[in-house]
This record gives structure tokens, sequence and C-alpha cells, in this order.
């Protein structure tokens, strides 16, 4: 390969990276490709990368086709990017690349940020008045905001205590247990972040809301009238109220409609069965149309009460119309693109200011003045043109806004910290089971090197035992029927023959006790598992215990051989 190939190999292994070179067709050339992969260092975990330089066999340049990229492009990304050890993943001394220790530090720091987080939000909460009806409902917010704040700045405290007392327990060789906190520390900072914007908000919502109660009220009010003139056109048409008309007086679509009734008067269901109606025609048909809404809530939806909806229409109205009286008072100080078309605009609802032919260019003129991101950001530059019309816009979206925050009072304020409690929860079970698993799986090593211990003893005994029963039948053919000691060497190579047989039976055993531990690994039953483990370890000390009885035996046939042999010898001399 050329010579710059072999400096980004030698650079890769340098650097810890699984290097190999091998031959490739491209399909019209044959080229030497140097595949560089390893297991990279990302945001949020690990990933495997492979980078590919091929080189023409025959000229010894570099394809650009075939490889991932330039070959300048290859090596600076080989020398950029960190790698971590797959070794070290695999046996949870690194996690993500980094260590027990690495991760309680940056866990340490990440905790610190979420305790400064909530000083500075206590800080904006005592700076709250709530002296005033606005002030003490904006202290009201910013309590249960910094309670909640509180709260998750705890279960951060809790998952780094926790990850210290599992660097120490496992002396730093485990970092499982450390990052299975990483969730709950990254959860409880967001939420004390969101709490703390929740308190900054709070005197802004506590004016929002102030606006928009008139504004309920007011709708609340509309929607009694509107019943009270609907039973009195029925009273003197002679008729008796009923939901049907009710639906109608409302314009309910159909499907609403039946079901509003059906709840209304009763229903017969499809097995036959009558239930009763929860509707009374003399009481306020405003009030059981909200309950009615009320009693269809689930997990997939929420209703809220009719003032609310009304109170956002009615708000919505106005502020259309004081956008378009804003956007009216300052059209001839409107600069730029488009400005020419809101000028004609305003033109034509000058001449018709009610008229339906004019509802696109009422349209027009009021989102200038809602939406700062069409006219980029031109009203509020001119507001002081116009600052009667200005601050009318800006009331009416504070009351329709503030209608919004009603029905987040509601509902969606509970059910928001639900989640988020809910959420914190399941980071701590989550750093919990993970803690667990790493012991669990601390266990499941400590098990297996048992069993690969136990199973090395096996075998080495049976090998040990076979060289001692081949030696000691040696030491039977080395005497004669006429000796005086050849019974006790056939004795004791029999001896040994019955006591390898004995560790060949452990051989066996331990086989059938590997079997069945590979089976229970597979399965993950570790409460298996662990017999097995002792199972093995019983067969490795009984072919321990009969290997040490054939070579004895050995020892024994060997000795009375050689005194056979010298036996013989000297009634040759004699």
């Amino acid at each position: 390969m050329p010579k710059n190939a072999g400096a980004l190999v030698h650079e890769a292994e340098q650097l810890g990276w699984d290097v190999r070179t091998e031959r490739r067709w491209t399909g019209r050339l044959r080229v030497r490709a140097a595949v560089i992969s390893g297991l990279v260092m990302v945001r949020a975990g690990v990933e495997e990368t492979e980078h590919v330089c091929a080189w023409n066999e025959a000229t010894g340049k570099f394809v650009t086709s075939a490889s991932t990229a330039g070959f300048r492009s290859v090596r600076e990304s080989v020398k950029a990017v960190r790698l971590a050890s797959r070794e070290q993943e695999a046996a949870g001394r690194t996690v993500w690349g980094h260590d027990a220790a690495e991760w309680v530090r940056q866990m340490e720091d990440a905790v610190a940020k979420v305790s400064a987080a909530l000083r500075d939000a206590r800080n904006t909460f005592d700076a709250l008045d709530g002296s005033t009806a606005t002030g003490a409902r904006a202290v009201e917010l910013a309590s249960a905001a910094y309670a909640e704040a509180k709260t998750a700045q705890r279960s951060a405290t809790d998952a780094v205590n926790a990850a210290r007392a599992w660097l120490a327990e496992t002396n730093g060789d485990d970092a499982r247990g450390c990052a299975s906190w990483r969730r709950a520390i990254v959860g409880a900072g967001q939420h004390v972040k969101e709490a703390a914007a929740a308190i900054a908000d709070a005197a802004a919502r506590g004016e929002r809301e102030a606006f928009a109660a008139p504004v309920i009220e007011e709708a609340q009010e509309q929607l009694v009238a509107q019943e009270a003139q609907w039973r009195k056109r029925l009273a003197d048409a002679g008729r008796e109220p009923s939901a049907r008309d009710y639906a109608g007086l409302i314009v309910m679509f159909e499907d609403s409609s039946r079901d509003w009734c059906a709840w209304f008067d009763g229903y017969t269901d499809y097995n036959g069965v009558f239930h009763a109606g929860q509707g009374d025609p003399s009481r306020s048909f405003v009030a059981q149309y909200d309950a009615w809404r009320k009693s269809k809530d689930s997990d997939r939806s929420v209703h809220f009460p009719a003032r609310y909806t009304s109170a956002s229409l009615i708000a919505g109205d106005r502020v259309d119309a004081a956008a378009v009286a804003f956007t009216l008072a300052v059209v001839d100080r409107i600069e730029g693109r488009g400005a020419e078309g809101l000028r004609k605009a305003a033109t034509a609802v000058r001449k018709n200011p009610q008229g339906f032919g004019t509802g696109n260019n009422r349209e027009h003129l009021a989102s200038w003045s809602k939406y700062p991101h069409i006219s980029y950001g031109e009203p509020s530059r001119v507001a002081e043109h116009a600052p009667a019309e200005w601050a009318a816009l800006e009331t009416a979206q504070a009351a329709y806004k503030g209608v919004r925050d009603f029905e987040c009072a509601l509902y969606w304020d509970a059910h928001y910290a639900g989640e988020r409690a809910a959420a914190r929860s399941a980071a701590a079970r989550a750093g919990l089971a993970g803690r667990d698993e790493a012991r669990a799986a601390a266990v499941w090593e400590a098990a297996v090197e048992r069993l690969s211990t136990a199973r090395v003893r096996v075998y080495e005994a049976v090998v040990l035992a076979a060289g001692d029963l081949e030696r000691a039948r040696a030491c039977g053919d080395r005497v004669r029927e006429d000796d005086a000691l050849t019974k006790d060497v056939w004795s004791a190579v029999r001896s040994c023959e019955e006591a390898y047989e004995d560790v060949h039976t452990a051989k066996r055993d331990a086989a059938h006790y590997e079997e069945s531990a590979e089976t229970y690994r597979a399965a993950g039953a570790l409460s298996d598992f662990v017999p097995e483990c002792a199972r093995m370890e019983d067969a490795a000390a009984r072919a321990e215990s009969g290997r040490e009885e054939t070579l004895a035996l050995y020892g024994s046939a060997f000795a009375d051989a050689a005194q056979a042999e010298e036996d013989r010898r000297e009634g040759v001399l004699r």
C-alpha cells in the first residue's frame, strides 16, 4: 500500500481504532482498502463508526469512489473523535465512554446547576408582591411552581447521592449503577427550569387572569340571558324546553346533539337496558350542559365549561377589532414589503368598516398587528404613534391569553404537574433498576467465572489422570509374571483404572452441568444458574480427588515395578 496509507493505519492503531486491510473489487478495478472502525462517543451515547480508504492496487492512487470520504477528511475524523473501549463498555466498567468517577463528577456539576437555578427561582419568588389581589394570585401560582421545583431538586440530589453510593460500593469498577441516574438528574433540571419560568411569569399571568375574569363573567351572563330569552320564546309558543331545542339554540353538531339528548332524556342501549336521563328541564340548561361535557372527560380529551369557550370567542373578536384599529391608526407609517397592500386594505375598510365584502381586508390588517413574525416586528416599532390603540391591543391580547390561563388552572396545570411527577418517579425507578441490573450483572459475572474455573479444573484433572493411567499401565508392562511384586503392580494398575473411571464420570457430569447452565444463562435464570455452578464445582472436586488417587496409585505401581526390576537383576547376577 502507498506510504500515506501506512501512516494512516499506524496513526489509527495508535489512537485505539480497529484497523484491517483487505482487497476489494469495485466493479471496474481492484483496490486495497484500509477499514478503520471503532466505538465513537457521541452526544447521547456511543455508536459504531467505520471509515474506508481505498487505493488502486495497480497504480497506488487514492480511489474516492470506493472510500467513505477524502483521505484528508478521514484522517481528520480519525484524530478528532474520542473512542470508547468495546471491552470496557461490554463489561460495564464504562458507559458511553465514561467511567463511574466521571459520571459522578458530571452529575455533581449538573446538580450544582439545578441548585443554582432553584436559588434564582427563590429570589424571583421572594420579589413578588402579594399585597394586591393580582399579586396574591401571582404568589399562589408561584408557590405551587416553587414547591414542585424543590421536589425536583430534591430528586436530583437523591440521584447523585445514589450514584456516589454505587461508586463507593463498587470502588469505581462498574459505571452502570451511576449512569442509570442520568435520566433522573436531567429530568429534574428540566423541571426546575420550567418551574422557574412559571415563577417568572406568575405576575404577568395574574394580570392576564385579572383582564380575563370580566370577560368570562360577561360570557356567563350572555349564556344565561340567551337561555332566558329562549325559554320566554318557548313559553310564548306554548312549548316546554327540551334538550333537542337547546342543542339547536347553541348550534351543536349532530353526533354531539344525539349524545347530549341521550344523556338528558335517557336512552336504551344495545342490550335493551334503559338508562335514565340525568337532565331536568326546570334547571339551568347552561349548568346541565357543562355537567354533560364534564362527564365526557377522559385521558384523551378534556372539556371546559361553556363560558370559557364563549369567553375565548369574545376575547378573540376583541383582539381582532383592536388589531384592526391599531393597524388603521399607523398604516401610513408602515414601510417595507406589503405596506402598499395594507394601505389598500385600510382604504377599503374605512369605506365599509363592517361589511361582508371587506372581511378579508380586516383579517389582513389584524394579522399584521397580531403576528409579529409576519410583520417582522414592525408593530412594536410604530406603537408610539398610536399609544391608545396599542394599549387596547395589548389589553385585549392579555385578556384572550388570560382565558387560556383559566383553563390551565382548571385542568392543565395539575395535569402537567402530574405528568412531571410521574416522569420523576419513573426516572427514579429506572435508576434503581439500573443499579439492580448492575448488581445482577456483577453476580452473573461472578457465577460465570465460577463455572469457567470449575470447568477448567475438571478438564485439567481428566488430562492429568489420563497421563497417570497411561504411565501406570506402562509400569504393568515392565513386570513379569514370575516377579514377586507383579500382583501388587497389576492391582495398582486396576485400581488406577477404577480411579480414572471416577474422574471420567465427573467429566460426564460436568458436561451435563455445563449444558444446563448454558440453558439457564440464555434464559437469564440466575437462581437456576448458581446451583449448576455449585454442581460443577462438586464435579471438579471429585475429578481432582480421583486424579490424586490415580497419581498415588501410579506412584505405588512405579515403585513396585522398579523394585521388581531391581530384584530381577540381582537374581541374574547371583
